[in-house]
């Protein structure tokens, strides 16, 4: 598995693991969406998101020094083209779906929970396109 690969792996699992618990907490009712609690918690899950990923993009450098250090060569920067060409798209979908909690009267803390899982699905989109391609060989 090349060091690009790991690295989409990487990203998909943290961010569901980090952003994961905290949407459950809002959705589950142990903290409440609109609070400081929420809050808090948001930034404890991007501070433990941010430590993972710098701490296992160390690991997978480290477990494959030549492609971690190696410039992309032109299929990975095809992948990542592609990929996050699939997340603008998934990303401008959900950004014009907002429109329906402002119709139905949503106050802005819960928009910018909804703003912020529509960056967040974008973010899984991109990872997941990215492993697919790194694993059809496009």
């Amino acid at each position: 598995m090349s060091f690009r690969e790991k690295s989409a792996w990487i990203t998909l699992v943290t961010v569901l693991l980090c952003f994961g618990v905290y949407f459950g907490s809002i959705v589950s009712g142990q903290v409440s969406g609109r609070g400081f609690g929420a809050l808090h918690l948001l930034l404890l899950c991007v501070t433990a998101l941010v430590v993972l990923q710098l701490a296992l993009n160390g690991v997978a450098v480290v477990t494959t020094p030549r492609d971690g250090r190696a410039p992309r060569d032109e299929r990975e920067a095809a992948i990542q083209a592609r990929s996050h060409t699939v997340g603008y798209y998934v990303l401008m979908v959900f950004v014009l779906a907002l429109a329906l909690p402002v119709h139905f009267g949503h106050p802005p803390p819960d928009l910018l929970n909804f703003a912020l899982l529509d960056v967040v699905i974008a973010t899984l989109a991109v990872a997941v396109a990215q492993i697919v391609m790194f694993r059809r060989g496009a």
